[in-house]
């Protein structure tokens, strides 16, 4: 499939479109695990935008991308939308390489908004900033994951210091890109990491999502975090 763009232009592709619509408020997780509310299993979603700290999921959007030679059919419509009631998603968006029949449209139109987008147009969007990930190198994955840098932070750390923070694609770790220090480290769920200006970056699970904290000499601050359910 030469002529379809690798898949994760569409990740970067919705990662832009979040950013753009709504601003940093969102938390971005490329290939999310989400225990779905309906079937009790997990169910894959290729890009899961929630917001970073509202209580609820009213703003909870699921992008799939259709990497394919034929047309979206009715379907894949119906088979999508019973993907959002259970993951309990408020709007999804389907990225189609090849397009969607007349019936698939009017299908989508009742519940769920489509962009189609054209390969060129997904190259023209792919501006959001990526790193290949270190811990997925040391681990020896057969397809080494990404960073996708998400979210800008200004925190007081003796003046203000900008963070990005970010998520791998494939081993899903959390990370962080300290523009005081300049470290540009990835924190798997099970260690902690001491940066050049002496915080310690962790990470913190609960039964529904893990958060991504840094712990100063002033206390500790969540700055991301990884939905579960």
């Amino acid at each position: 499939m030469a002529d379809v763009p690798d898949w994760r232009i569409y990740e970067r592709v919705a990662v832009c479109f979040e950013i753009d619509a709504i601003g940093m408020d969102v938390s971005v997780t490329p290939n999310a695990r989400l225990l779905g509310s309906i079937s009790g299993v997990k169910r894959q979603i290729d890009v899961l935008v929630d917001a970073r700290w509202e209580e609820g999921i009213e703003r909870r959007i699921i992008y799939d991308a259709k990497r394919r030679k034929r047309k979206v059919t009715v379907q894949d419509i119906e088979a999508f939308e019973g993907l959002m009631r259970d993951v309990r998603a408020s709007r999804g968006v389907l990225v189609c390489a090849s397009g969607w029949t007349k019936a698939a449209q009017a299908r989508a139109e009742e519940k769920i908004e489509i962009r189609l987008l054209s390969v060129e147009e997904a190259e023209e969007l792919d501006h959001a900033a990526v790193d290949p990930c270190p811990n997925c190198e040391l681990r020896s994955e057969m397809t080494p994951g990404v960073i996708f840098w998400d979210g800008q932070f200004p925190l007081q750390m003796g003046g203000w210091v900008i963070i990005f923070t970010g998520k791998c694609d494939v081993c899903r770790s959390f990370a962080f890109w300290c523009w005081d220090c300049g470290e540009k480290v990835v924190v798997p769920d099970t260690e902690t990491h001491v940066c050049g200006c002496e915080s310690t970056w962790f990470v913190e699970m609960n039964a529904d999502e893990a958060l991504f904290i840094v712990r100063m000499a002033n206390g500790e601050i969540p700055l991301d975090r990884r939905p579960l359910q």
